[in-house]
This record gives C-alpha cells, structure tokens and sequence, in this order.
C-alpha cells in the first residue's frame, strides 16, 4: 500500500489528522432540554388559548348580546339600538331577534331605536323581523322608533312599519312598496354552451314550474300561476302593512304602493315618515316617547364565538361548491321586499 505524502519548502509533510470530536457538556445538553420543553410550552399556551376561547364563547350562549355604550347617561334608563344593515336575510332575521329579547327582558330598557340602512331582502326575513319587533316589544309596552339611514326601502320600510314613529334624515331613500321575483334560465348554457341536455321527470303539471332548465322561457299561464301564487299575497300583505301602521286608508296606500320611491321630504308629505332628523333626533323622539329626560344609549354586539374564525372560509368554499341543490336555488323564484334599483 502506498502512502502519499505533501512536499512542502522544507520536505514531506506529515500525514493529516481527523479533527478531534467534540464531546456534548452539560450547557449544550441543558440547552437542548430547555428548547425542547419551550417547544412543548407554546404549544400547551395554544391549545389552552383555544380552549379559552371557546368557553368564552359557550358562556355566552346564556347571554345572548353584548351592549356598547353610545351616548352617556342613566344606566336606569336606557334606550338601546338595534342595527338592521345590508340586505335582509334569514341570517340577520335572526341576530335581530337576540337584540330584541336581550331589549325586552332588560328592565332598565325604555325604548328602543331601530337604526335602519337597508334596501330590504327576502319576503319571509323582512316579515319575520317585523314580526319580532311588533310582538316581542309591544308586549312590554317599550316604545320603538325607526331611525332611517341612507336607506330604508321596500323591506327596510316594511320593517320600519313595526315601530311607533318613524324619522328618516333629510336624503333617506324609503318606499319602493311592492314585491319582485328573479330567477335564471340555463337551458342555452347547458345545452350549447356545455353540451349537456337536462331531463326532468315530474308527476303534477305545475310540479316544476317555473323550470330553468325549459327550452320555452315562461308561458303566461305560468307567469299568471307565480303572480297570483306568490307575488299578489305578498304584495297584499306590504299593503296592508302599511295601511295599519301608518293609519292610511287601504286605497290611499295603493296609490303610493307602485314601487317608486321617495326623498325624505316627499315621504313625509305622504305620510310614510313621521319628521325629518338625523339619528340625534331619533333619541330625543325615543326620550319623548318613554316618558324620560335622560338615558343612556347602548347598541348591542353579537358576542365573538369561535366558529366566526372559520365561517369566511367555509362562506367561500360553499360559494364555489355547486352541487345540484345550488343550481335548483338559482332556478327558485326569489319573491322578495327589495329596491333593486340600486
């Protein structure tokens, strides 16, 4: 075997040595421990911050909405604020009914002002926040005032219907009295456009009426079926609405009821609004209408829960996840109290 040496100025080299290892100390080991037991710390501190989370979040479950003071004043009296903002759905139906039995079982609640921002939304929705308000407030005797914001139309009125007095601000849109109906025909898409030819199979002649999926649109007699089935009670019903609360005769009502809507001051001079204000006002009203010189004003907040961290995200799957379901809702008349002037 031959060995290979280095030359260097004065002659061979000798040969090189491995590098001597290093031998783990006592720092090095504790070092090691200590980041391995701050790795597993951090990781209890998460799980025990989730769980914390969450049983806050159950607490709350017995104590339906939190309240924000406003405005200052008396903690004996109070007028609290109930938002109604956006569209009206199934979704904020419900948050209204947890402001409004948080508002009637408070006994420190004098009235209550329903601060309205909405071009209204689907028929059942609107009628069963209305409801709400009507029933679960007029029962505890607790005035309510309707303070309109940059808009309170068709389903936003309908529910400012349910309140004692009504002040909309100087540039309030409100009416739009009526009803509409949308929905889609996919016969041309799916079948030029996709290559996909729908079958439906139905027993009962008006079984899928209307149908998205016809290659004939809508007869008149299933126009004339939707109409008097649908469009015509609820219409009524926005009629009748109105006629009550603002104590106006049924024709009156009707001559007012053709969709169009109307400036603050054109409402007023049709008796759809009570005065003209701004929110200001709408507590001095609420103030009047309770019978107190002060109070204090509280607005409620839906209490932070868990599954709000998540609710974006399955929000945004679900909107690109189409299953059969999704395309038959696209196809379902949407009877509802909406401005769709916007």
């Amino acid at each position: 075997m031959t060995q290979s040496y280095a030359y260097g100025p004065s002659g061979p080299l000798p040969p090189a040595l491995d590098p001597p290892r290093r031998r783990t100390g006592v720092w090095g080991i504790l070092a090691t421990v200590l980041l391995v037991l701050s790795a597993v710390a951090n990781a209890v501190l998460v799980l025990v911050v989730i769980a914390l989370v969450a049983a806050v979040a159950g607490s709350y479950q017995g104590e339906p909405m939190l309240e924000r003071v406003i405005e200052p004043g008396p903690r004996s009296a109070k007028i609290a604020v109930i938002g109604i903002q956006g569209v009206v759905d199934e979704e904020m139906a419900s948050l209204v009914a947890r402001q409004v039995d948080r508002a009637a079982k408070d006994g420190h609640v004098v009235a209550v002002i329903l601060r309205i921002s909405s071009p209204g939304g689907g028929l059942t929705a609107s009628d069963e926040v209305y409801h709400t308000v009507k029933t679960h407030l007029s029962d505890t005797g607790k005035p309510v005032v309707a303070a309109m914001g940059s808009v309170a139309a068709s389903g936003g009125y309908y529910i400012a219907c349910a309140a004692d007095r009504i002040v909309a601000q100087p540039t309030t849109i409100t009416g739009s009295i009526g009803v509409i109906a949308q929905f889609f025909y996919l016969n041309t898409l799916m079948t030029e456009k996709l290559g996909i030819q729908p079958v439906t199979l139905k027993m009962g002649d008006q079984k899928d009426w209307p149908n998205i999926f016809s290659d004939v649109g809508m007869t008149e007699e299933q126009q004339k079926y939707l109409m008097d089935s649908l469009m015509v009670p609820g219409y009524e019903r926005f009629v009748s609405i109105v006629a009550d609360a603002r104590g106006m005769e049924r024709g009156r009502v009707l001559g007012l009821a053709t969709g169009r809507i109307f400036l603050a001051a054109e409402a007023a001079e049709a008796g759809l609004v009570d005065e003209i204000g701004y929110f200001e006002r709408a507590v001095e009203v609420a103030k009047e209408e309770a019978g107190v010189a002060s109070a204090q004003v509280v607005e409620y907040r839906k209490p932070f829960e868990l599954q709000d961290l998540f609710g974006l995200a399955g929000r945004a799957k679900a909107a690109l996840d189409l299953g059969p379901e999704d395309l038959a809702a696209l196809g379902t008349p949407r009877v509802m109290y909406l401005w769709a002037g916007q």
